[in-house]
């Protein structure tokens, strides 16, 4: 895997709880670095359906984060913490995890 392709980054924040008003609670942040394309493209969402993602983030990380974490995408990007519709890791022919990759919306 060549991780030079991995140039920016993008900061993780997991999901802990709500609070009593319904608003989220995250941990600490965690900075990954990444490659970020900023390109549509229909996705299947959890319940089937299909969902329009605004684009995709290569992630040199071992774990995928939960559809419920908080994710700030590099500067420039709008908006710069999309809601993350899916992500899954990506291993290599031994099984284990090379990168991850999460789309957002």
């Amino acid at each position: 895997m060549q991780t030079g392709l991995f140039s920016m980054t993008v900061t993780i924040e997991p999901f802990v709880s709500r609070d009593e008003f319904g608003e989220p609670d995250y941990g600490s942040a965690v900075t990954y670095p990444a490659r970020v394309e900023a390109r549509s493209r229909l996705i299947a969402g959890s319940a089937g359906q299909e969902i329009a993602a605004r684009g995709r983030v290569f992630l040199l990380a071992t774990e995928a984060p939960s559809v419920n974490d908080r994710m700030t995408l590099p500067a420039g990007y709008t908006p710069s913490q999309p809601p993350i519709l899916e992500a899954h890791p990506v291993a290599d022919q031994a099984g284990r995890t090379q990168y991850v990759v999460a789309y957002y919306g």
